[in-house]
């Protein structure tokens, strides 16, 4: 693959990158600087990725990768059971004031919940693909999915009166 196929390539999953990194750093200005180092990561790794045609899964598993490392990386700067805590207070005060959305429900998952539902009903990812690219194990990922559903049913039906 040559460096105008890669572009293309990235383009083309741009939103993709953005959403797993999203779900993980819960940060847009910190999404953009993981995207940012998993691409320069990819591109100096594009060598390793041995069938164009996996290139989306192999992008987003650098994506996710590096997310949890920035993650990682920036635990001492900054609490994330703070930040968690922050977006549940404001998650109940605007339940308050209107009906959640699906996107809104997604967004209040924890993780791993809110990745794999990313990846599977957004991304339309297989369960394997999902488990390759979080590194768990398809079992784990299929359990994960299951209580994502439950948890969204929950909330929904609270909100929605479904």
């Amino acid at each position: 693959m040559d460096k105008d196929e890669f572009c293309e390539q990235i383009r083309l999953y741009e939103k993709s990158m953005y959403y797993v990194a999203m779900s993980v750093v819960r940060n847009e200005a910190d999404a953009g600087d993981v995207i940012s180092e998993a691409i320069y990561r990819a591109y100096k790794s594009l060598p390793a990725l041995k069938h164009k045609r996996f290139f989306k899964a192999w992008i987003l598993r650098i994506v996710h990768n590096t997310a949890v490392e920035w993650i990682r990386k920036n635990a001492r700067l900054v609490q994330m059971e703070a930040i968690e805590e922050d977006i549940e207070e404001q998650s109940v005060h605007d339940d308050l004031t209107m009906k959640v959305t699906l996107k809104e429900a997604v967004s209040a998952l924890k993780q791993p919940y809110q990745t794999v539902v990313i990846l599977f009903y957004y991304e339309n990812l297989s369960v394997m693909e999902i488990a390759h690219i979080t590194d768990a194990s398809v079992m784990a990922v299929k359990k994960q999915l299951s209580r994502a559903r439950k948890m969204l049913y929950k909330v929904l039906k609270e909100d929605c009166e479904i």
